[in-house]
């Protein structure tokens, strides 16, 4: 370490104190950028939990169109249909898939992203469990927390992509190639 620190000084000494700090941001740089976490390992992840949160969102606004008469929270008779058991099947299956893609997508998302979809399911289940009074209730209070947790993965996939983009450009500005 010690030879390590009197280069340095011999080299501020001889070439000056401005090339020593541009080779501590290279050598900082390259660091940075050996580390895993390039935006085609994480992107599989993204995509399949916005394509499912899209899924669950698009099912809960098809079935809240069966609620749009004032009054219409009443009548259950429209859960019944079967193209709202059909939308009912889709929310479930994109629910499942989510709760599934959860537990290897820890390793690659953002740790904001993570607890998104977290405090998703924690909202999703105390909604259906305790906090609707019928069913539009449950499709208009799950939509809000759905489409809230689309919106800020969508965020953090757009700044995923675009540090990556950044990251891939200063990677061959380095490379030696």
């Amino acid at each position: 370490m010690i030879e390590l620190i009197e280069k340095g000084v011999d080299l501020a000494n001889h070439y000056g104190i401005s090339l020593l700090l541009i080779l501590a941001i290279v050598f900082a740089l390259r660091i940075i950028l050996s580390s895993p976490g390039r935006w085609t390992e994480r992107e599989h992840y993204y995509y399949e939990l916005l394509k499912n949160l899209g899924i669950w969102k698009n099912s809960l606004s098809d079935r809240l169109d069966y609620f749009q008469e004032p009054g219409s929270e009443h009548n259950e008779s429209h859960t019944q249909t079967p193209y709202f058991q059909e939308r009912s099947s889709q929310a479930n299956f994109a629910l499942q898939s989510i709760r599934e893609q959860i537990n290897v997508s820890r390793i690659f998302l953002s740790k904001r992203s993570i607890q998104i979809i977290d405090e998703l399911i924690s909202e999703h289940w105390y909604i259906r469990e305790h906090g609707a009074i019928n069913t539009k209730d449950y499709l208009k209070s799950t939509y809000k927390v759905v489409d809230k947790a689309y919106q800020s993965i969508l965020n953090d996939a757009s700044k995923d992509l675009k540090q990556s983009r950044f990251l891939t450009v200063v990677r061959k500005t380095l490379s030696k190639d």
